[in-house]
């Protein structure tokens, strides 16, 4: 169970930093930007122009996924506790 327990705070604390990294990445750009239009926004068109997509959206289920991992864990072991 440690295992689950590593894994799911490594996709946690992973999909936080490369969030933050993301987001930094975008705001350096922010300032550079010519122009931009109204309904995606500045920092859509940000992350379009600097091809930060991927990331982004991953560095989210990254985030969901280690979430769920230990939610789970811990639910179990509550569950557990209560069984006994």
């Amino acid at each position: 169970m440690k295992r689950l327990d590593f894994l799911g705070a490594l996709f946690f604390i992973s999909g936080i930093l490369l969030y933050g990294i993301v987001h930094l990445a975008i705001a350096n750009y922010v300032p550079n930007m010519g122009g931009w239009s109204t309904p995606p926004g500045k920092f859509a068109i940000a992350r379009d122009d600097t091809m930060l997509n991927v990331p982004y959206f991953l560095s989210i289920i990254l985030i969901i996924v280690g979430s769920i991992i230990l939610f789970l864990k811990e639910l179990k072991a509550f569950i557990n506790k209560f069984d006994n």
